[in-house]
Order: C-alpha cells, then structure tokens, then sequence
C-alpha cells in the first residue's frame, strides 16, 4: 500500500505536469479523470502514474473532440448457448486462451471458449513475427520474465505433439561500433543469468562466413543458439484443435456484452449466443481486457494499444536475407522510448522473410491500417544489417495491436475484488513465448478457486491427428498418396503448392472456418507472391461444393469482407 506521504508527494508533482488531470487512489489502484488535447498526453499521464507502483493504473482521461470506436462484434446473434452452464468460461481465443484452453483439458472440466471473431488467433496471436524470445531485454524481477522462463522450455515437445514446424535456428544481435567489443563480457553475464548458456562472439570475418549479405557497417555480433521461430497463427489453431478433441467447446463469432456480479462473483455473462453460468471466468481478451474486467466489476488496470507494422517479404528475399533472426542493437534507451526491442529480420518458418515491427500508441484498438510511411521506416531501421533487402521484396504487410499495460508488465493474477475472474492481461510481447508458461499458472489459479480437487481427463491425447502437407513428403510418398486419392494431384494454389485434397481435408478439420483466410491460415494457400489472385476463386468453389454454403456467403474472412453478392449459384460454371 501507498503511504499517505508519498501519495501527497507525488500529487503535487503529477498536478503540476498534468493540472486538468484528477488523481486518486482506492485500494492501491490508481484512477485518472479529466480530459487532454493529445493522446500522448494521455499516454505519458499514465505513465507517471505508474511511477508510484500501486497495484494498476486505470487511465479514464477523454481525448477532447474524439471518440473511442465501439469494439467490432458479429453482426448476428442467436440463442445457441442460452441457459448453458460451464465450469470456466475462458473470453479470447488468441495464443494464451487456446494454451490455457489446451492445459484446462488435460482435467475433466466443462470448459467453453469463446472469441468474437470469425477464427482463433485474429489480433496480436497472428499479427507478430513468430519469434520465440531469449528474455535477455527483460529485467528478471518482472512477471514477462518469469513467464518467459517457464514457457519458452515447453515449445519443442508441444510443437512435435501438435505437429506444427518450429524452427530452432538462433538468433543473432549485431553490433556497429568496434568499441562495443569491450563489454560483451556483461552482455555475456547478463545472458548467463537468464539461462542463456550458449552465448558465442562472432567477429567480422566468421560473422560474414556464417551470413555473408550482412551489412558493411556491422563490426561483430553476439550468436544465441537458443534463438528459434515457430508459425504463431498456425499453432493457436493446433492448441484449439487439440483442446476440442479433448472435450473443450469453442463458441467464435461470440462477443462478451455484459455481465452481473452479486457478493462479489460473477454469476452469469451476456454473450450475443445468449446468457450463460460459468463458475470461473478467464479473462484473455488481449485489448478488450480492461473492458471485460470492468465487465465484471474488477477492473485495477488500462490497456493502451500500441501498434506495430510489419512486412512480409518474397521466398526468393531468403537469399539476400539471414538465414537466422537478425537485428542491429541500438542501446537501451531506443528501446525505452518506444517501450519496443526495436524489431528484426526473421526468416519464418515457412520460407518467407519478414521485417518489424514498428511501434505507435494509438487509441484505436482495432486499428489494423498500414501505411507506407511505416514500410519505409522499416527498411531504413535496417538497412545497414541487411542493406541488399528491397522494398520490391514486399509481398504483404500487416499491423498488429498490442495489448499494453502501464506497468508494461503482464497481468496473471485471481481478481483484485471480484472472486471468479482470472484475469490474463497485459499480454505483448513476449506473449507467444511466455503463452505455455502463463497456461500453467492459470491451470494452477483454476485449481485454487475451484471448490474441489480437479479430477484428470483420463481421454487427454496430446497428439494432434494432422494430415501430410504435400510439398514436404517425399516423391515416393506424394506418388503412392495422389495414387489412392487424385484430389492430391491437382494443384489449386501454384505458389504454395496446395492440392485440392488438402484443402477438402481442412475443412473436415475439428475447428472449420470455411472462408478464404481460414483456409490461408491453416494449410497456405494464398500466402504466396500472388496472394491469392490465382487461387482464390478456386477455393470459393471448393468451399461451395464441399460446404453446400451459397457463393454470396463466402467471404475472405469470416463475416467480412463479402467477396460476391447478388449472384447465381452456377456463375462459376466448372473449373
């Protein structure tokens, strides 16, 4: 708790930074009201805030002349889920909620997921380079750190079991300035302290041996063998899937609008599927988190979004790029300003490169917009580590939010007043990689709050069923599979090389979203230099036939965007 003087102390200080600000205190958690003209003034009164280390922050200043945008839900409702009760009630089917979803499994629980878009994994879970991070940025006091540690060990036994690629290639920080030689030795430390064993300094000349399109201007570089990647989209819906196999319900399409609390617990939670009974709530709801923990009577924290661009660059880029994740180290204090590891270049674990993020503050929590302004900020940051990367390369770019507290630390924790909510919030970057790490804990506050001793699922099966990827069998084995079923042999998308057979087999899988990005998502189709403009009208058809959905009701994604509208079903005609 914060002592009476050192609350008067701080006031007076705040007030005179921020005099049209109210500050005050309840139950160690700190309100902000009042109104500012900018939004960074918004951001940088949150910040001093945090500087008195209360529990939370909640940030309720208004940005004059500006609105907030109502948070996207589907655009239908039914009754489908009325009146149903559930042992946990998990709201957010990004990384976290479909590892907690996954973990929840292995015990025999009526557990219920729910996401209200149209897919597992459409913001932040999708939205970022797939980089497994070492921690060595990370103060070890902090919660990213702890759950860092605890994650990032479990990922290549998951993988396997899941059967999805993870690539453990290392990782390289290079260094411009020669006289950063002389203290490799406390970076070396600092790593050891981590559990980073493998540190190894790689002068110029076996720096250019191992990655020879590395810049000019580069002097040496530290090597982290631990370093690896995995595909972020494509493991959320292994864990979904596996989770349902293993008895977990997914509601998407499901968007959370209220909830009543009576004696301190929630007891039932308004969804557009209809009102349900959950015992224990699990908040992962990335940006939303701060809205459904006031929801629930229990928010002690503010999400500030923080946006990030990124781009996605031609499988041919491979041989002008690294073939391990690479980036220019730029000092702490870079790193501090935009709250942000400044970003890399990683080769991605199926081919193609990609470069970012940037790092925005932006009151949009849904705000995706790219802009070219931002790609050109990205390939000028690094330029000198891999100066023959080009613009040209370009085949896609994307934006992800970032699900920011102001303690920039994440939340994990049983409710500060409200008993049956778990909240998982605060969850950036590192989230991915601390995600296995955070289900545990949660798995663990399930178990405390829970009136009885959990019994296991004795049906859990860790192994995913996954069907071949054709480009990666060998010729013998694509020959004997094309043999027993010739969907395999005709090819739908050239530039990934998916066959008709394996897109008839994604939409028998146990979480089927029959659009075109569902598709692109799980087995790639669409990703490559054409994005689609080959393929696409293709598998509209396949999903039509193989669906018996009307064509009007195919869309890219989801409920959104509507690729035709107002036409006969035999348009098409035959492929």
């Amino acid at each position: 708790m914060i002592s009476e003087k050192k609350f008067n102390k701080f006031y007076q200080k705040f007030n005179d930074t921020f005099p049209n600000v109210i500050l005050s205190i309840v139950d160690d958690v700190v309100f902000l009201d009042g109104e500012l003209e900018t939004y960074d003034e918004i951001i940088d009164a949150g910040f001093l805030a945090s500087k008195l280390k209360a529990t939370g922050v909640v940030n309720r200043i208004a940005l004059i002349k500006y609105h907030e945008p109502p948070m996207k839900v589907p655009p239908f409702a039914d009754k489908s889920l009325e009146g149903n009760s559930y042992d946990v009630l998990i709201i957010g089917g990004g990384i976290t909620g479909t590892a907690i979803a996954r973990e929840l499994s292995k015990y025999k629980l009526n557990t219920l997921l729910v996401d209200k878009e149209s897919d597992v994994g459409l913001h932040a879970s999708s939205r970022n380079d797939g980089v497994l991070h070492l921690g060595i940025d990370l103060k070890t006091n902090t919660e990213k750190f702890k759950y860092l540690r605890a994650g990032v060990s479990l990922y290549p036994q998951l993988c396997q079991e899941l059967g999805v690629p993870y690539n453990n290639m290392g990782q390289l920080i290079t260094f411009s300035k020669k006289w950063m030689r002389h203290f490799m030795f406390l970076l070396s430390h600092k790593a050891k302290s981590r559990g980073l064993n493998g540190m190894e300094i790689w002068d110029k000349q076996r720096l250019l041996q191992e990655e020879p399109n590395v810049g000019e201007n580069v002097e040496f570089a530290a090597f982290f063998p631990e370093g690896a990647t995995i595909c972020p989209y494509e493991t959320v819906i292994a864990l979904a899937e596996n989770a349902i196999e293993n008895g977990v319900h997914i509601s998407l399409d499901t968007a959370v609008l209220g909830m009543d609390v009576a004696d301190k617990k929630i007891t039932k939670v308004m969804t557009t599927r209809g009102v349900i009974y959950p015992r224990i709530i699990i908040n992962a709801a990335g940006t939303f988190a701060d809205k459904i923990a006031a929801m629930g009577q229990d928010q002690f924290y503010s999400i500030h979004p923080r946006k990030g661009i990124e781009a996605i660059l031609d499988k041919k880029a491979r041989e002008r790029s690294s073939s391990r994740a690479i980036s220019m180290y730029r000092g702490s204090a870079d790193r501090r300003k935009d709250h942000s590891k400044g970003g890399g270049i990683i080769p991605t674990v199926d081919g193609n490169v990609l470069i970012g993020p940037t790092a925005e503050e932006t009151p949009d929590r849904e705000n995706f917009a790219t802009d070219s302004a931002s790609i050109e900020e990205l390939f000028a940051r690094h330029h000198d580590t891999l100066p023959k990367l080009q613009q040209s390369d370009v085949i896609t770019y994307f934006a992800g939010i970032r699900a920011a507290t102001y303690e920039e630390d994440f939340i994990v924790r049983v409710g500060k007043w409200t008993k049956n909510i778990i909240h998982v919030a605060g969850i950036q970057s590192p989230g991915l990689t601390a995600a296995l790490g955070i289900a545990l804990a949660v798995s663990g506050l399930v178990q405390k709050l829970s009136e009885f001793p959990l019994p296991l699922n004795p049906n859990f099966n860790p192994i995913r069923q996954v069907k071949p990827s054709l480009k990666k069998l060998p010729i013998e084995e694509r020959h004997s599979l094309i043999t027993l079923n010739p969907d395999y042999g005709q090819i739908i998308c050239r530039c990934e090389e998916i066959s008709l057979g394996e897109i008839k087999d994604c939409l028998k899988r146990p979480l089927v979203v029959p659009s075109l990005d569902g598709i692109k998502r799980r087995i790639r189709p669409g990703m490559g230099r054409c994005q689609g403009g080959f393929c696409g009208p293709l598998i509209t058809k396949i999903i039509h036939e193989e669906m018996n959905l009307p064509y009007q009701d195919i869309n890219k994604k989801g409920h959104r965007p509507l690729i035709l509208k107002g036409i006969k079903d035999d348009t098409y005609g035959n492929i």
